[in-house]
């Protein structure tokens, strides 16, 4: 018996060679977006459960500075929720039984929680109304204000005459900022005003 080669076909025969070249820049694309994928995950991660003292130090801290327990929730859950890892509630939060959680309960997310920004405080009034017997040193001494400071303010009033009603000057008035460069351009030399 003899063997005889097949007949050829009218279509060409592709080589390995070039499949590979077709192929390979595909291949390298999903492997390097598989370790970039790793990549992400592995350093999303490492703050959880591991102590996290380079991811706490590297991040910005979003978690609010308590946390108020629900019905349900578990150290476990809070930690999830908050970013916060187990082991730091548990150093931040000592006299807390965390097999024991109640509702209601506050946890610590911070070890010193920040302090919100102090508002500030209100300028006072501008004026003070004299009441009969008073005179600069009372008035001075009830607001606050350096008796000097008033004389300044107030160089109409006559401080050994004060007269019940008279209203004395506590501060400067605030000036917009507008009036303040109408101020400055008006006193400087060679400006016409027109």
């Amino acid at each position: 018996m003899t063997v005889q080669p097949a007949p050829a076909t009218s279509s060409p025969r592709r080589r390995p060679g070039v499949v590979w070249r077709c192929l390979a820049p595909i291949v390298l694309a999903i492997a390097a977006a598989a370790v970039i994928a790793v990549v992400i995950t592995a350093s999303g991660q490492s703050g959880h459960g591991r102590g996290g003292a380079t991811a706490s130090h590297a991040t910005v801290r979003t978690a609010p500075p308590y946390w108020i327990v629900r019905p349900g929730d578990t150290l476990m859950q809070i930690a999830a929720k908050t970013r916060v890892n187990v082991a730091q509630l548990q150093a931040f939060n000592p006299d807390v039984d965390p097999l024991a959680l109640v509702p209601g309960q506050r946890l610590k997310l911070w070890l010193h929680p920040p302090k919100p920004n102090p508002t500030p405080m209100p300028l006072g009034p501008l004026y003070w109304t004299v009441r009969p017997g008073q005179s600069f040193g009372s008035i001075a001494a009830d607001t606050g204000i350096n008796i000097v400071t008033l004389e300044q303010l107030n160089p109409r009033l006559k401080p050994t005459t004060l007269w019940p009603g008279e209203r004395v000057r506590l501060r400067p008035p605030l000036l917009p900022s507008s009036s303040l460069a109408r101020l400055a351009g008006d006193s400087l030399p060679g400006t016409l005003g027109w």
